[in-house]
């Protein structure tokens, strides 16, 4: 089992590198477009040395999915528990997006493409049961906040919920897309200031 903090590392050992490198070829290429021969030439490391931390082409991708996954999750179940206002918790997802896309820009374009892709590989139903997930946490979350007071009591959850994943998304590509670095955890509370205004109308 590939430990997924250890293959997201800030470090620059070789299972990072062939990490990294992978992510960004199959974001380019998709699973059916990057051969073995390829991510080792990118790399500038050895098959063997690729089949003995992976295993095969499979191994390295179900290894960015579970990563990605795995950690989305973690962060979201820390700041759900965190004795905070919901506004405030909104404000630590956004912004947790925002920092994981200026330290690992690679990966989650990788990540972000899984959503969009056309290729129907067995092992990606994990990505679609996870954002769900979330997008379920995120609604309860502003029920929550509805309930207790602090939106208003004519606020839609799954619709706030969908422009609140939209709007993040949003900026999330536009950084990845673009020269500028616009994610900060200024803009992470601007968005969220006008959800919440939105919320309370």
């Amino acid at each position: 089992m590939i430990e997924q903090m250890e293959v997201i590392s800030a470090d620059h050992g070789t299972k990072q590198k062939i990490f990294m490198a992978a992510a960004q070829l199959f974001f380019e290429r998709g699973y059916n477009g990057v051969s073995i021969r390829e991510i080792c030439e990118k790399t500038g490391v050895s098959k063997p040395t690729l089949y003995y931390y992976f295993g095969n082409k499979e191994g390295i991708y179900k290894a960015l999915v579970d990563a990605g996954t795995s950690l989305g999750t973690n962060r979201y179940q820390e700041i759900l528990d965190l004795t905070i206002p919901i506004k405030q918790k909104l404000i630590e997802i956004v912004k947790i997006s925002f920092h994981q896309t200026n330290e690992y820009p690679e990966f989650v374009k990788f990540f972000q493409s899984l959503f969009i892709t056309m290729e129907r590989l067995p092992f990606l139903d994990s990505v679609i049961d996870v954002a769900k997930k979330q997008r379920r946490i995120l609604a309860n979350l502003i029920q929550e906040g509805i309930n207790s007071g602090e939106f208003g009591s004519t606020a839609d959850p799954k619709l706030a919920c969908e422009v609140f994943v939209g709007t993040v998304s949003h900026f999330i590509w536009k950084q990845l897309n673009g020269d500028e670095k616009i994610l900060s955890d200024q803009l992470a509370e601007k968005i969220v200031e006008l959800l919440f205004k939105g919320l309370n109308e």
